[in-house]
């Protein structure tokens, strides 16, 4: 059965302070991945595995001083994703899930403003490594 977990009980951190106006986060890990060719047979005989990449969007609404300053001087940051261990009874015992990503670095950031004046911007962010707890 697949994890859910309510946006309201998640609590992100940017280097141990909350962003203001913060609309949305994801992340995508993933690894290279090189297929070994069988001889002589058209299968693959298996798989070899590389670096692993950490990609991720954190959506925020207008903009971020914090994100903008770490972009322009090309300084890194952790992000700390802390959850409900379990998310069918969020809050017993206070236990709660920690993503950490180390490293931070934010690549691009994109503004948009929709017709009702409505403005977020979404910034693209990599880390070194990603440690779940």
């Amino acid at each position: 059965m697949p994890e859910l977990v309510s946006a309201n009980k998640v609590e992100i951190l940017f280097d141990g302070a909350p962003i203001a106006g913060i609309k949305g986060l994801t992340f995508k890990v993933y690894k290279d991945k090189r297929e070994i060719p069988a001889i002589g047979s058209p299968e693959t005989f298996g798989y070899s595995y590389g670096k692993l990449h950490i990609r991720g969007q954190v959506l925020v609404h207008s903009n971020s001083k914090f994100m903008n300053e770490h972009m322009e001087s090309d300084t890194t940051f952790q992000i700390v994703v802390m959850m409900p261990a379990d998310p069918y009874q969020p809050g017993v015992d206070g236990i709660m899930k920690q993503m950490t990503f180390d490293e931070v670095h934010v690549d691009d950031r994109e503004f948009s403003l929709d017709a009702h004046g409505y403005a977020i911007t979404t910034y693209t962010w990599s880390a070194v490594r990603v440690r779940e707890e």
